[in-house]
């Protein structure tokens, strides 16, 4: 629990300004995403809170449609929380299963954009 205080010490000064920012982008564009709120243009990242939202709720089948890698990213978040805050591990983890999850949320994205947009 210490070092969970240390890490949000160490980010307070950049808490307030992204909520800020989300909030503007929420209020102007209608996205808290930058490059869908100035291009238009989705991000690998978009659907992924109404992905988990769905998820949590037991939305499987829209959870897959809004963005079929977020249970990749809960998996990947989870493992992080572990490997940071409970176990201390000396080989991590979650570096690699990070950049696994990212490298398969960028091609389905590429086939999203190619396929569907």
């Amino acid at each position: 629990m210490e070092r969970l205080k240390k890490d949000i010490y160490k980010i307070r000064f950049a808490i307030i300004p992204i909520i800020i920012f989300a909030i503007f982008m929420q209020i102007y564009f209608g996205t808290v995403c930058p490059l869908k709120g100035f291009t238009g243009i989705p991000c690998p990242a978009c659907g992924l809170t109404h992905a988990t939202f769905y998820l949590i709720t037991g939305n499987y089948e829209k959870s897959f449609q809004a963005n079929p890698t977020a249970i990749l990213w809960i998996i990947a978040i989870a493992l992080f929380i572990i490997d940071r805050y409970v176990n201390e591990l000396k080989v991590k983890p979650a570096p690699t299963v990070f950049a696994i999850v990212a490298i398969i949320t960028t091609v389905w994205y590429i086939f999203k954009m190619i396929n569907i947009f």
